[in-house]
């Protein structure tokens, strides 16, 4: 299968604002596998090692920390509780949740019924319902953890469930949006002060030998905390311009705003799915990453308690001010609804 070879077909575009209103699936419809679930997990697999655009991701998958495991609707909690189990014994950071159904591979389907089967079978482990979480509802969990920086227990309230599918390629598709495609319908779980948290720590042990709550030396931890913030600004920045590079911007936008600290996309993070299409600028590590290690010197210096909760901001709706580039300025002729306040 050629993940990147999108049928194109004479779908008609339709209005950006259309909303998803009941499911078009019976919702406890069997699956119709596309394959066996062992090829279908092996060609995610060499996706994720050698293709996936996202450099984080792609770092922690070929580190051994990212769990894969192809899913079912009556799977997806157990799935869930293994996940918190390996997050709890440090060995895993993220989780894909992989369904193998031929009504869904990347020459069937649209974005939107996809979207829908997949909020459909996540809809055990989420607090509102799949029709909510199919019209650009989050799907959040908060996980009480050991903080990989300080060692003390902490709530991580940020692990999102993000859905992604092979109909996002598909420049015919209403909803096109590469950053949102995968092989096969897939459900991304990941924490993005977990996941940051995580390479602070493996950067410590790397510099020091040690973990970064060992270390007495206050100038030190401070110093190497901000070095990774620009580490994590280079990551992110560099993931923008691999999806950058494979999308049609004139589309569905992504790009850097001309001070790096935040990146446009044409939908709302963390929303699970969208059924329609707006773009939104959302912050890079320069801010979030420091707002994280701002919380940390504070335990370090004074001993006031680490918290985790809040530091994670959702999108906010794109405008145009000084602050971004010319390019921006193309969103509004672009085919997809991208309203600036």
């Amino acid at each position: 299968m050629t993940f990147l070879k999108i049928v194109q077909n004479s779908r008609v575009r339709c209005p950006a604002s259309s909303k998803f209103t009941g499911f078009q699936l019976p919702p406890c419809q069997a699956p119709v596998p596309a394959s066996g679930d062992e090829n279908v997990l092996r060609e995610v697999q060499e996706w994720m090692a050698r293709k996936l655009p996202c450099v984080a991701g792609r770092r922690e998958y070929n580190r051994g920390r990212y769990m894969l495991r192809v899913a079912t609707r009556d799977r997806v909690e157990s799935i869930f509780s293994e996940f918190r189990r390996g997050l709890e014994l440090g060995e895993v950071s993220a989780c894909l949740f992989i369904f193998n159904d031929k009504r869904f591979d990347e020459v069937h389907g649209d974005v939107a019924q996809a979207f829908r089967f997949l909020a459909e079978q996540m809809e055990p482990i989420s607090k509102v319902s799949a029709v909510e979480l199919a019209n650009g509802a989050a799907l959040t969990n908060s996980i009480e953890l050991n903080c990989p920086v300080t060692n003390i227990r902490t709530i991580f309230d940020d692990f999102e469930c993000i859905a992604f599918c092979p109909q996002s390629l598909d420049s015919n598709d209403r909803l096109y949006d590469p950053l949102m495609a995968m092989p096969y319908p897939c459900v991304n779980l990941s924490s993005d002060v977990y996941g940051f948290s995580h390479f602070v720590r493996t950067s410590a042990l790397a510099a020091w030998n040690c973990e970064v709550y060992e270390q007495n030396d206050l100038g030190k931890i401070e110093k190497l905390l901000r070095i990774c913030v620009e580490r994590w600004q280079r990551v992110a920045t560099a993931t923008i311009g691999n999806y950058q590079a494979i999308t049609n911007t004139e589309l569905c936008p992504i790009h850097l705003t001309v001070d790096e600290n935040h990146w446009v996309a044409g939908h709302r993070d963390p929303a699970f799915a969208e059924q329609m299409k707006m773009a939104h600028k959302h912050e890079l590590p320069r801010i979030y990453a420091n707002r994280i290690v701002d919380g940390w010197m504070e335990y370090f210096r004074n001993g006031r308690i680490y918290q985790a909760s809040g530091l994670a901001r959702e999108g906010c709706p794109a405008h145009v001010d000084r602050d971004f580039s010319p390019i921006e300025l193309i969103a509004k002729k672009q085919k997809i609804n991208c309203e600036y306040f």
